[in-house]
Parts: structure tokens; sequence; C-alpha cells
């Protein structure tokens, strides 16, 4: 008897062994730390329960209890931590490591048991049989221990039993059933130990046994470790786009976290939510919540070719519009910009002036609007080439951009030819100031830039208040224009 008991716990160690390397190995979040620990305690458990059954004096067995005690005090706790995280229950920090300062000072005291009776006190033993016999009796420490692994016991087996009947899907009702009898297994040996009048052998030790083999299976067969029912659930529900699935009969049946958070509605009228995004699926509409771009996208609901329903997907899609959109801008840009000076060209001109006219006319403010036309750029390109004309225009185009008021736009609208525009809250004077403006700043371009020839331009300044009327911008431009022209005879621009 003594043999084949001892076999059985040469046995348990080993498997005790294997399963906590398996476990090490997988090592990747919290459900597998705790499940490390409680497995990791058990081996040291029955370990040191060998060295129990061994023992030939009372010093040894002392010794050995001590050591089976190391992971004897940490056991229900880490089952119970475990069973809860396997359940999706958060246990605070706070209360975990209050728990762990609690069972430290309870280990503390078994190991010091001998100088006290906090925790054993009157305590013998007996060779006389097959095993060693410890006796004692129990000190409130001891107590307090057993209503502690008694409370562990009884909240992790009713989370694993809620968790049970809650869920729907037939692997994961597997798993919690094999953790629940692996546990109950120990449950069970545990109760009969603390009921056993005589305590010759600890059966617990039968109870560690079954309950790994039970976890083996767990492991091997269905996937404990792996928890990919698990990992694909938490994917869906939290970490996935907004899903939202409906039955053959058009009732919606499920819907994510995120769906919820981007229709709350979904609670209440569900049907109106679906309509709502079908209806932007028909249209190949976008939708837009919170400022978040949303694509929806419509799937069949498929299991082995036999269709369950419909699977919506809200896709958030946000940055990509995002980049499309600066792209959009920027292409526009380039479409509308002139390379060379920088202004708008003849196509943005012909968007930007009516736009800049509506604003004008809407602040109640009178409009200033000058065309201006380069001089003498045909001389500079025959005499001095076109790459220097093309700088002549570089040139001119920083006077008119230093020329700018605030809001001011300035347009190329032809080879070398300009037309500025802005809004002014004054009439008198404005064309007097931007003539002043204009020469001075051409003067001093001429004067600093160094060039073999001169920067000038014709212009015609005009400040009007609006009416809206029809054509009145295309009006303003040609009498802009006129005066352009009349400035223009005016100077003997082609002379250089």
């Amino acid at each position: 008897m003594y043999d084949a008991l001892l076999a059985l716990q040469y046995i348990s160690v080993i498997g005790l062994f294997i399963e906590c390397w398996i476990i090490f190995k997988s090592w990747k979040d919290r459900l597998r730390a705790y499940l490390f620990f409680g497995c990791f305690a058990t081996l040291l458990n029955n370990l040191g329960y060998v060295l129990e059954l061994r023992a030939k004096t009372l010093e040894a067995y002392v010794t050995a209890l001590k050591f089976s005690y190391s992971g004897r005090i940490w056991i229900t706790l880490a089952l119970f931590l475990f069973s809860f995280e396997l359940c999706r229950i958060k246990v605070p920090q706070l209360i975990i490591r209050i728990l762990i300062v609690i069972h430290a000072v309870i280990y503390s005291l078994v190991l010091t048991f001998e100088h006290h009776e906090l925790y054993y006190s009157e305590i013998s033993l007996d060779f006389g049989g097959d095993f060693p016999v410890f006796y004692h009796v129990n000190g409130p420490v001891h107590g307090l221990f057993t209503l502690l692994q008694v409370v562990y016991i009884i909240l992790g087996v009713s989370a694993l039993i809620i968790s049970y009947i809650k869920e729907t899907k037939k692997n994961v009702k597997i798993r919690l059933m094999l953790v629940i009898l692996a546990l109950s297994v120990e449950v069970f040996f545990f109760v009969l130990q603390l009921m056993s009048p005589v305590r010759i052998y600890d059966i617990t030790m039968l109870g560690f046994m079954l309950g790994t083999v039970i976890m083996f299976i767990s492991i091997f067969r269905f996937n404990l470790l792996g928890t990919r029912d698990i990992a694909r659930d938490f994917m869906v529900d939290r970490l996935s786009e907004g899903v939202i699935a409906v039955d053959n009969e058009g009732d919606v049946q499920y819907y994510n976290e995120p769906a919820s958070l981007l229709y709350p509605a979904l609670k209440t009228e569900p049907l109106k939510v679906v309509e709502e995004v079908r209806g932007a699926i028909l249209h190949g509409d976008t939708v837009e919540i919170d400022g978040r771009i949303y694509t929806p996208e419509e799937n069949d609901l498929l299991y082995k070719g036999e269709s369950f329903g419909r699977l919506y997907v809200l896709i958030d899609a946000t940055e990509h519009f995002k980049r499309l959109k600066k792209e959009k801008k920027i292409l526009r840009k380039e479409l509308l910009t002139d390379p060379l000076t920088g202004f708008y060209n003849r196509k943005g001109m012909e968007y930007y002036s009516e736009k800049l006219y509506n604003d004008v006319l809407k602040d109640k403010k009178a409009l200033f609007i000058c065309v201006a036309d380069m001089n003498g750029l045909k001389y500079i390109n025959d005499n001095f080439g076109h790459e220097n004309g093309d700088r002549a225009l570089r040139e001119l185009a920083s006077v008119i951009r230093d020329s700018l008021k605030k809001g001011d736009i300035a347009f190329r609208s032809g080879g070398d030819e300009f037309l500025i525009m802005g809004g002014r809250s004054y009439l008198s004077g404005a064309e007097k100031e931007f003539t002043e403006r204009i020469e001075e700043l051409l003067k001093e371009k001429n004067e600093t830039a160094g060039l073999p020839y001169k920067v000038d331009m014709s212009y015609g300044p005009v400040v009007k208040e609006l009416t809206g009327k029809t054509d009145e911008l295309d009006e303003l431009i040609k009498l802009s224009d006129g005066l352009m022209y009349e400035m223009k005879k005016s100077r003997d621009a082609h002379r250089r």
C-alpha cells in the first residue's frame, strides 16, 4: 500500500512538472500566469508530501511539511484567480496584493509554528504504520487559512458555473465543464480530508492528481491554453469594427461593442439602425458619426453552405478619406496654381475670383480689383533669353505679393497678365494707396535686384461698392482692364 501510494505521488509530481512546462512555454497572458501559478504551487505541495512520506525523523518531516506548505499556501488562491480570469471577471489589483500579503504572513507562521501555537500546537509524529502520521492541534491561523480556502472554492466554482450557464458556444462550454470538474474533484477530496477523523494519508493529494489529469484533457483536447474562441470573441466584441448580425427573418441577433457605441439605438430600435445601414450601402454612401467616416458592408452569413442571415460591418475609413482629401487638396492646388509665380492660374481665377466676389458682397464691403500687365517682357526675352524672362515674371510676382493686403488674392491670368482682388472697407483713396505702394515696390526692386533690365507693369486699380447685379464682376474687370491699357499706352515700356 505504501509503495503504491508513493508511486502515485511520483506520477503526480511528474505530471504536474510536465503540465507546468507546457503552460510556461505558452505563457502569453494573465490566464496562463494564474494557471502556471496554481500548477507550480501544486507541484511544490506534492513534492513536499513525497518527502513527508519518506521522512524517518520528526525533524525531516517538519522540514518536508514546511516545504510542502510553500506550495499548499497558494493553491486555492491561484485557482480562484484563474477561475475568475477564465470567466473574464476582473479582480482589483489592490485585492490581489492584500490576499498575497495575507498568505505570505500565514506561511511565515507555518515556518515558525514550533515557536508559537497560532498555526499548530501539541505536535507529534507516529512512525508505527505504513506512513508517518503527524498529530497536531489546529491553531486560529490554521482555521483562518481553511476558511479562506473555502471562500476561494465557493467563489471560483460559482463563477465557473454561472459562466457555463450563460455560455452558448459548445467548445467553450466543454472547456468550462472540464475546469469545473477538475476543481470539483479537488474540492471533494479537500472536504473529505477536512471531515476525516483520522488523517493517516492526505487524500487531497489524490484530488490534485485527478484534477491534473482532467486539466491535461482540457489543455490538449479542448484548447484551454490556446483560448482560440476567447481570443476570437474578444476581437469581434472589442477590437474589430462595428458588427451587426441579422437573421433570415430580419431580426437583429447580435451586435458587438463598437456597433453599440456607434448606434446606441440598437438597444431600443435595432431594425431602424439596420435600415439606415442598409440604405447607406444601397446608395453607395459612407456613414459619418462623431467626426469619423465609416464604410458599411453587407455579407451573407454562411455556415457550411447554408445561409443564416446577413452580416453588416462598419469599417472605419476615416484615415483613408483624410488621406484622399489631403491628396485631392494637393492635386487641386497643383492644378489651380501657376508653378512659376505661385499665384492661382486661370482655372484658379475662374473659381476663386467668383468666390471672393460673393464673400465681399456678403460682407457688404467694396471690391478692390486691378488688372495688371507686365511691361517689356518681349524685350527681355529677345535680348536676355527666356530664363531671364521667367525671372522677371517671378520678380514682378514678388512685387505684387508684397502689395497685397490681408485677404487679397493675386492670379496669373495669362502669360504676362495678372489680376488682383480683395475686399475694402473704404472707397476714398484706395486706388491712390495701391498706386503709391506698387510704385514704391517697383522702384525698390529695380534698385536692389541688380537686373540688367527694368521690372515694370501697367495696372488699373478700381474700387467699387457691389450691387450683386448679373455680370458685375466681369464689368469691373473690363473697367480695370481699360485703365490698365490707358496706362500702358502712356508708358514707353518697350524701350530699355
